[in-house]
């Protein structure tokens, strides 16, 4: 016998069962335990689509918060479309109803982006279902005379205590709280910009570090998401290793919008030929309308995560080797290489540092890459902990600015790190110093030295900073900075040059 359901269009079958559930909920049966059911029974037309394994590791994350401590920040990396800002304004409902957490900062760029969230997060708290089964949460706070505590564009302040205020980072303000609450769960919703330069980016981190994380609860919970939108972005940093804050997250992606993603131009219009959707609910006519809508340039940039430097350096026909750590042969030799910057403003070159390793056949592995602005102090106490941490007996820096400067500063670095008990005096590496002024050519000589290298296929990169170090050749000699490359150099020279004396 046929349904009657099969008779009604889509949206009056979804809305018959709202109806059947806001019944069942009248007649005091409980909402779903399971988060996945949760949202079904409670927002059917926010997800209309399974999860996505993605998906699904963000809400085990968000039902696994535990109320008395720091769980690590999820950084989730999904591109446009992929129902980021859905599943993250559900998160906030979520922690709310069970009273995982009390008080939810949504940060977003703008003012405006915030504030729209946190109206997103009041229809799904207003929504019948949900008003159904959390009337609390539902209601809005009145005072002692009746009259109404909150519920304004920016903040929503429910009658079980539960509050959610917006945030911009273009408004950051220090110590967000509300009657001596600090929030306990933060949300970083689309913050990069497309045309976002350093020194922009470099703000907002500020904003964040300085401002708005300091001012969370001591059992702060993070979430952060975004799609990459370009190399030097703040989800870019958080992804590559480059970012020193959030250092205890998750990170969840990059997950394009289709995986393989081969397109082909007909008559003018951009086809997608081939891949596989990494998503059912963003699926692969989805992405043709999206790609039509957006343009392909657009496309891979929001959906598939394409924000590499532009190509037409000497490195682009470069096939890069890859193995994990735990695949690395014996080496009989690591070297550390810091290329320095002696100053740390806006206009300053980076501090970078690379680390490599040789095997007993000469062939190198790229162990560790890390290049971000800094000053030279952090900078040389970061090299002496790498150097110990991979076992290379040396530091070596590159001293054509700041001269002999660099050796009392390494030997001050060297004991404030004793006296602060983090390394013992015997394990400190030896200072040693190189000019590239000294015979050793330009940067594109030296470059073009180690790239013969990599053509033989010599030099292998080990996964984990290997981004770093790809992004840094692509990009030489077109765009800065050029520090990691520059450092890169050295260590290879190091180690090239004592292998071939052996």
């Amino acid at each position: 016998m046929t349904s009657l359901m099969s008779y009604l269009t889509p949206q009056s079958q979804q809305a018959a069962k709202a109806y059947q559930l806001t019944q069942r909920a009248k007649k005091g049966k409980p909402a779903p335990e399971e988060w996945d059911r949760w949202l079904f029974e409670l927002f059917p037309s926010y997800f209309p689509a399974p999860f996505a394994s993605r998906h699904r590791d963000m809400w085990e994350w968000v039902d696994n918060i535990p109320t008395e401590s720091r769980p690590p920040a999820f950084v989730g990396i999904w591109g446009r479309g992929g129902a980021k800002s859905t599943n993250a304004e559900a998160a906030a409902a979520y922690v709310g109803a069970k009273g995982i957490r009390k008080y939810v900062l949504y940060i977003s760029r703008t003012q405006d982006q915030a504030d729209d969230h946190v109206g997103n997060i009041a229809e799904m708290l207003e929504s019948p279902l949900f008003a159904s089964h959390y009337p609390k949460a539902a209601d809005r706070k009145v005072g002692k005379f009746g009259n109404s505590k909150g519920w304004r564009r920016n903040r929503l302040r429910c009658a079980n205590g539960f509050i959610v205020d917006a945030m911009g980072l273009d408004s950051a303000r220090r110590g967000a709280k509300i009657e001596e609450a600090r929030p306990d769960f933060i949300i970083i919703d689309d913050i990069d910009g497309q045309e976002d330069q350093p020194v922009a980016v470099d703000k907002m981190i500020r904003s964040l570090t300085q401002k708005i994380l300091p001012a969370g609860a001591y059992n702060l919970a993070v979430l952060a998401i975004q799609n990459l939108i370009h190399p030097d972005s703040i989800f870019s940093r958080l992804y590559d290793g480059r970012a020193d804050f959030l250092a205890n997250r998750i990170v969840s992606g990059p997950f394009p919008a289709i995986e393989g993603l081969t397109t082909e131009l007909r008559d003018g219009r951009y086809i997608i030929t081939g891949g596989v959707a990494t998503w059912e609910g963003q699926s692969m006519a989805r992405c043709q309308q999206m790609l039509d809508d957006m343009g392909l340039s657009a496309f891979l940039k929001e959906c598939q995560h394409d924000v590499e430097a532009p190509l037409g350096g000497i490195w682009d026909h470069v096939e890069f080797q890859h193995i994990d750590f735990a695949e690395l042969p014996d080496l009989v030799r690591v070297s550390l290489w810091v290329d320095p910057a002696v100053t740390n403003t806006n206009q300053s070159d980076s501090q970078a540092i690379s680390v490599s390793g040789i095997d007993e056949d000469g062939k190198m592995y790229r162990l560790y890459a890390w290049e971000q602005r800094s000053s030279p102090h952090q900078a040389l106490r970061h090299a002496v902990l790498k150097a110990i941490e991979y076992k290379s007996g040396t530091v070596g820096v590159e001293t054509d600015q700041g001269g002999d400067v660099w050796i009392s500063a390494y030997e001050k670095v060297v004991e404030e790190l004793v006296a602060e008990g983090l390394i013992n005096e015997e394990d400190a590496p030896q200072f040693q110093q190189a000019k590239a002024g000294a015979g050793h050519g330009s940067k594109v000589h030296r470059n073009a030295l180690v790239l013969a290298d990599y053509e033989r296929g010599n030099i292998v990169h080990v996964r984990g900073t290997h981004q770093i170090m790809e992004r840094s050749y692509r990009r030489f000699p077109l765009t800065k900075p050029f520090d990691w490359v520059d450092a890169s150099y050295w260590d290879w020279n190091d180690l090239r040059g004592a292998w071939y004396a052996w």
